[in-house]
């Protein structure tokens, strides 16, 4: 029964399918369908041809899925070769699409055959290898050239694929070579090439070859060589060399191939030389005919072509001897051209740093040449970064591999090779000078210490067990010279000390280079201590006191010598404007301390440690510093050393506490991690209250805006607002107050204002426009200096028995309390930035109705007193908060309250608070009396801006457009009002008793 045709595909059907395949669901689909719509669809003419250039691609990339990996798959095969056949034999395709159905039949060709080779008898490779040699046996054929290369490269890798699969036919391509004269001939020229490597590498003992230059056989029909097929019989002999073939006749034919070098492009060239040069040295032929041939090539521009030269010079090192400094010379200059592209001058620097260690192995007269070389590889100043590091490198090298020269045939080493050593390295840094002074990440300290590095292993390599080279190391003069320079530009800039030291940690972590850095901490100690000035900038350097303190071998006198002296200076400086200077450099101090208790004997310390321990307890300004001074000293007098050492180490080791890298400072012992609970620190608001002292006159919701006073309005718009009280208000109102607004605006916007004409005013209304600037010119601009701040008196308390039954504390003993409380405020309304407040201590509140046991109330009286036994003892219990506003518009609004605190047993207590209400009569602040008005005048002026502002808020014709000048000079303001108030009754007394003061 067959199978019904497939349905062509459209040009978007068939995009969609390759996207389809592409994206990884061609295994949804047939493979046979898809094989067939292929083959159709290149047969078709109504398809336009980079379609069917995209469905060749398509079949070559997805060739293992599209082809069934049955025995059918043979078939698929002819199928395709037939296909690729007749698009070849056909007058009206264009040479594009023939050669891209060359090479995805071969590519699918090689792939599949390489995963089932087991019969090649069952697949048309001789058809399509007698298909390709039809196609380049027309010499000379322009019209067709560039098929004819393709096909040649296809042979080529087929040839690759299946080596010695054209051994037979050999003659045959020889001659189509010698023919061939147009550009093309490249490929010839590769493919033969190709063919002769794999023969004198690879040639099989039944060969039917008898001569290179006489053909036996004829090149059409093509039969696949016996060897390849039955591979089972020839598995396992060895592929040699036989004596029957023409050794001359291969002689000539690499001659003629030796000839092809100067017509070939630089990648053919590159291909040419991998196959030449392994012909060469198998046949021991005369390295001389290769240099002849490629010497040139290190004169190009080309880096493919100055690589291959250096692959061939490394293959035939003796054939070139006399050549090596020209070879060097030229790799230098390379690297100094700037007209080259940078990664070309990279290149040429890695190339003269393997040249150099290809011939300084060789003999001593060789590396007296490249030591006199080295002084031209100093960096330049314009260099980039990367071409001064692999410049460095270079030097470094050199100067490891000086230590076994002979100093007195080195020209500019009169002083001997340490002094040629020394000033090699120095002179190396000349144009890397700025790494002292740059931040400590710059790229360029890192290139610096990195050859810093270079230069102490060079000498001691990893692969070098014995401890002798690191002692020579430290015995040589650049080590000296390295130690004293990282001695000076350390005390000299602060700022390299986190990077000497990451240098000296990455020498103390090789077990091969460790003693390296021990010698370079005791460097530290002997000579950087004695350079650095007691001063706050000493501060920097204790990360590197913290690593001479580790190390046992250095004797703790200099850095205790230091310490007190740097505790001295604290001392005298302290001062009232020290702030926490004085504290963070005495925990430093201590840090130290306990890093040298831990690594260092007692009997060692005891003596300087003791007294300097004794000074901070009882001369140290900072309360904290000196308890933990004296916590230190009794250790290091009552505790013996061992003991010591593992009460200081067991508080690293502790479970659920993070480890420390370094102790700078006492504090770095970690805490045990706070045991932080989300879900209780939702409910601690039920619990612990902050409280307004004086609680707001009327609970009321505000509700108000200002209106948008610019100028550009042609009417004047005014205030706006309203008052709902939550409560019912009260039945007798009297109108008595006022309620003014101001807006602020700049000098720049008062001349856009429109000019009025010159009003006339009498004296009563000067007066009051006198007293009102002067008012104003009292009050800040917020927006260019602090503005007029308001404080809200609160009080901070929270109950004994919801905060022990919440976090399970015993209150029968004592009261539970809170420590080291921060009070964070945030609003949406305009305050400004609300600052936070501290609380150091407070005590719970004891539980209702409980009259305290003797036990709890002298518990309570060590901290403040309860006079009368169970008396009212409240305010002992609570703690003054203070809120800080700043307004900017006189608006009500809401205080939000985040604590964050710390219970008795080391919790975390942290959320958020009841809100803080802030109410209209909070704003009103008393005026500001001038500095000339005091006594008895005070009431006198408060009534008379009283009535100028309540006259002002009368009619506007009274002030007009007048403004006044704010604090400043910078800002201006307007009155714009109405006489509104309200008094609520029960309330007149108090607030008249509030105008008259």
């Amino acid at each position: 029964m067959t199978s019904s045709p497939v349905k062509p595909l459209s040009p978007q059907e068939w995009e969609a399918l390759i996207d389809d395949y592409n994206n990884g669901g061609g295994h949804l689909r047939r493979s046979g369908p898809v094989f067939e719509l292929c083959l159709s669809s290149l047969h078709r003419k109504d398809l336009p041809f980079p379609l069917k250039l995209h469905i060749l691609t398509f079949l070559e990339q997805h060739s293992l899925s599209l082809f069934p990996a049955d025995s059918s798959s043979s078939s698929f095969f002819f199928r395709l070769f037939e296909s690729l056949r007749s698009v070849i034999q056909s007058p009206t395709d264009p040479f594009s699409f023939k050669d891209q159905f060359l090479i995805s039949t071969t590519s699918a060709f090689i792939l599949l055959l390489n995963v089932d080779n087991d019969d090649l008898n069952n697949y048309p490779l001789s058809g399509l290898v007698e298909l390709l040699l039809t196609i380049i046996n027309r010499p000379n054929h322009g019209l067709d050239r560039q098929t004819r290369g393709v096909a040649c490269e296809c042979l080529r890798q087929l040839e690759l694929a299946f080596p010695c699969l054209l051994s037979e036919i050999t003659p045959h391509l020889w001659a189509l070579c010698q023919s061939e004269r147009t550009h093309v001939a490249q490929s010839y020229v590769l493919l033969l090439s190709t063919l002769v490597y794999n023969i004198v590498k690879l040639k099989p003992p039944d060969s039917n070859i008898i001569s290179i230059s006489n053909a036996t056989i004829p090149l059409i029909p093509f039969n696949v060589p016996r060897f390849l097929i039955d591979r089972d019989e020839h598995s396992g002999g060895d592929f040699v060399w036989k004596e029957e073939i023409s050794y001359k006749d291969l002689r000539r034919l690499i001659a003629f191939l030796l000839e092809w070098p100067l017509n070939l492009t630089p990648f053919g060239l590159l291909e040419f030389m991998s196959t030449t040069i392994p012909v060469a040295e198998e046949m021991e032929l005369q390295a001389s005919l290769l240099r002849v041939q490629f010497s040139g090539l290190l004169y190009t521009y080309d880096p493919l072509l100055c690589h291959a030269f250096l692959e061939m010079y490394s293959k035939f090192l003796d054939s070139f001897d006399g050549q090596d400094l020209d070879v060097a010379n030229r790799l230098l200059l390379m690297t100094k051209e700037c007209q080259h592209h940078l990664i070309f001058r990279l290149l040429g620097l890695h190339w003269l740093l393997g040249f150099i260690g290809l011939l300084v192995n060789k003999d001593l007269g060789k590396k007296r040449r490249i030591l006199e070389m080295s002084l031209s590889f100093y960096p330049t100043l314009f260099d980039s970064l990367s071409l001064k590091a692999l410049k460095l490198d270079l030097l470094a090298y050199c100067s490891v591999i000086s230590n076994s020269g002979d100093a007195n045939v080195v020209k500019g080493a009169e002083g001997g090779m340490e002094v040629f050593e020394v000033k090699l390295f120095e002179d190396s840094l000349v144009s890397m000078s700025a790494f002292k002074w740059l931040p400590p990440w710059s790229t360029e300290t890192a290139v610096v210490f990195r050859t810093f590095h270079k230069l102490l292993i060079g000498a001691s390599p990893h692969s070098d067990t014995g401890s002798s080279s690191s002692h020579s190391v430290v015995e040589s003069n650049i080590f000296h010279t390295l130690q004293w320079m990282l001695v000076d530009s350390t005390s000299e800039y602060q700022g390299l000390v986190s990077v000497v030291l990451a240098f000296i940690n990455r020498l103390l972590g090789c077990d091969k280079h460790r003693w390296l850095g021990d010698n370079l901490v005791e460097t530290l100690d002997e000579h950087l201590l004695r350079k650095l000035k007691i001063g706050y900038r000493l501060g920097s350097y204790f990360p590197l006191f913290e690593i001479i303190a580790e190390n046992n071998k250095v004797s703790p006198g200099g850095l205790l010598e230091i310490l007190m002296k740097f505790l001295l200076f604290l001392v005298e400086r302290h001062g009232p404007d020290t702030g926490l200077k004085s504290w963070g450099q005495g925990s430093k101090v201590l840090g130290v301390c306990r890093t040298m208790l831990i690594h260092h004997h007692s009997s060692s310390l005891f003596l300087g440690l003791s007294r300097l321990l004794a000074f901070t307890c009882l001369h140290f300004p900072d309360l904290e510093v000196r308890d933990n001074s004296r916590f230190y000293l009794r250790m290091l007098v009552c505790i013996p050393g061992k003991k010591l050492k593992h009460i200081l180490n067991t508080g690293e080791k502790l479970p659920g506490m993070s480890p420390s890298t370094k102790s700078n400072s006492f504090f770095s012992l970690q805490s045990p991690r706070s045991s932080y609970d989300l879900k209780k620190s939702h409910s601690i608001a039920s619990y612990i209250h902050v409280e307004r002292l004086i609680p707001l006159l009327v609970k009321q919701s505000w509700s108000l805006s200002f209106s948008n006073l610019g100028i550009s309005c042609s009417k004047p718009i005014y205030l706006e607002g309203g008052i709902r009280d939550n409560e019912p208000a009260a039945t007798e109102e009297t109108e008595i107050g006022t309620s003014t607004s101001t807006s602020i605006i700049t000098k720049t916007d008062e001349t856009h204002q429109q000019q009025e004409p010159l009003r006339v005013m009498d004296s009563k209304i000067s007066e009051m426009i006198r007293v009102l600037r002067r008012h104003f010119s009292f009050i800040p601009d917020y927006r260019h200096m602090p503005g007029l701040k308001i404080k809200i008196l609160c009080s901070l308390r929270f109950d004994s028995e919801a905060f022990s039954h919440e976090w399970a504390v015993n209150i029968k003993d004592a009261l539970p309390a809170i420590y080291a409380t921060v009070l964070n405020f945030t609003s949406s309304a305009p305050y400004g930035s609300i600052p936070s407040y501290l609380v150091p201590f407070l005590v719970g509140q004891p539980p209702k109705n409980d009259c305290f046991s003797g036990e709890t109330c002298n518990s309570v009286d060590i901290i403040m007193p309860v006079e009368n036994g169970c008396g009212d003892g409240k305010n002992s219990f609570e703690a003054p908060v203070v809120i800080q506003l700043e307004p900017r518009e006189p608006m009500p609004g809401l205080v939000d309250v985040f604590i964050e605190t710390n219970g008795d047993n080391g919790q975390i207590i942290r959320g958020q608070l009841h809100s803080i209400s802030v109410g209209i009569e909070d704003m009103f602040l008393k005026a500001i009396i001038p500095e000339d008005i005091e006594g008895e005048v005070v009431p006198g002026y408060r009534l008379d801006l009283f009535n100028a502002l309540w006259e002002a808020c009368g009619t506007s014709s009274i002030t007009g457009r007048e403004t006044f000048v704010l604090r400043g000079g910078k800002g201006i303001a307007a009155i714009n009002g109405t006489r509104t108030g309200k008094y609520g009754e029960g309330w007149r007394d108090i607030e008249g008793h509030s105008l008259e003061g």
